[in-house]
């Protein structure tokens, strides 16, 4: 029998492995020298005590060098909080494992680990939350870990939600300038081998100052350098990962592999979301989505949907009426419509969907986005 070689490692692989190795190691020292650490006295405080040295972002040192100031986020597995370090004065967010409420803590550890790896693995990206070191929890020998990160702004769901009362969707322009840069930071992200599998507006942070974007909490995510399945695994998950309403439809039949092209249809999502004001797909169940989705896309003649398990005959769009063309102009529209193909492979990449006319327009005055407010 042939032997395939297997080709070297990429860049994403390499990033996401070492970093994992980095981590996992320093947590087995601190394990290893619990007793070490409460029978010891305190050592006395230096200039760099409270910031141990760093390696590519990863530094463990202890999340009692933050002081708290207020959660600002909250979700199934844990919460993230505004804090401020206690020497230099730095403002960051915390983000914590809720351990034992649904996971113990020495899962929840590995968890955060995986996220730091994959965080390592886009560093250099801006339009990614940057990691700045994985600390520990006050009591030693316990598994329990959090990420420190820089702290951004609000997220942009709370901008949505607080322009909706205002009834004030984006702009155009600001739409424009918003998905260019998620689609650079998604695009940069896929070129590593990082996809993110949960994009949505509480996904990505505001900039307090600029009013850049972020796209943060890389909890779904998954690297193309993770090991491939095993020959004999079933080719379908048990239950689908992410927020049902920026779910692409292969993502809802729960298949296995949903790539870059699954982030490219929530970036389409957010697109519509941010120029109408509203979801685009605002309901929860997971079986109900699918219906909406062909509801509002309908079917088009040359695509057939009994892949999917609906049977459906040719239907138009209803897409243009939910995004009329007041709010879109056509080349705009273009650009969404393609976010938002049934079938992965037919969805423009990020590369592809930032060569397409509608970024190539120049009558935007700089400096004049109006996404943080």
């Amino acid at each position: 029998m042939a032997v395939q070689k297997r080709p070297p490692p990429s860049r994403a692989e390499g990033d996401y492995y070492s970093a994992a190795r980095r981590l996992r190691c320093r947590v087995a020292m601190r394990a290893a020298t619990a007793a070490e650490f409460e029978e010891a006295p305190p050592p006395a405080p230096s200039a760099s005590s409270d910031h141990r040295e760093k390696d590519d972002g990863a530094g463990l040192g202890t999340v009692e060098s933050y002081e708290r100031l207020r959660k600002v986020g909250e979700g199934a597995f844990g919460a993230v909080t505004k804090a401020r370090h206690r020497r230099t004065g730095e403002v960051v967010a915390i983000k914590s494992s809720h351990g034992g409420a649904v996971i113990d803590g020495a899962a929840a550890a590995v968890l955060l680990l995986r996220e730091a790896a994959l965080l390592t693995a886009c560093r250099g990206n801006p339009t990614v939350v940057a990691l700045r070191e994985v600390v520990r929890g006050p009591r030693a020998g316990e598994p329990e870990l959090h990420l420190v990160l820089e702290y951004v702004g609000p997220s942009l769901r709370d901008v949505l939600r607080a322009r909706r009362r205002l009834h004030l969707p984006f702009a155009e322009n600001d739409t424009r300038r918003a998905m260019a840069e998620l689609l650079a930071g998604a695009g940069a992200m896929h070129a590593h081998g990082v996809v993110h599998r949960d994009l949505k507006p509480g996904n990505v942070l505001v900039g307090e100052r600029d009013g850049r974007l972020r796209i943060c909490d890389l909890g779904l995510a998954m690297s193309a350098a993770a090991p491939p399945p095993e020959p004999d695994a079933p080719q379908r998950q048990q239950q689908p990962e992410g927020t049902p309403g920026y779910m692409a439809p292969e993502v809802l039949l729960c298949e296995k592999g949903g790539g870059a092209a699954a982030d490219m249809w929530a970036l389409g999502c957010i697109m519509a979301e941010l120029v109408v004001g509203q979801p685009l797909f605002p309901g929860n169940d997971l079986c109900q989505q699918l219906f909406s989705i062909v509801e509002l896309l309908g079917v088009p003649d040359d695509v057939s949907l009994m892949p999917m398990g609906i049977a459906a005959a040719a239907a138009p769009s209803k897409l243009r009426e939910k995004v009329p063309e007041e709010r879109l102009s056509p080349v705009g529209f273009d650009v969404l419509r393609g976010h938002l193909e049934y079938h992965p492979k037919n969805r423009l990449t990020a590369a592809a969907a930032l060569r397409m006319p509608w970024f190539a327009v120049t009558d935007d005055a700089p400096g004049s986005s109006d996404v943080k407010n």
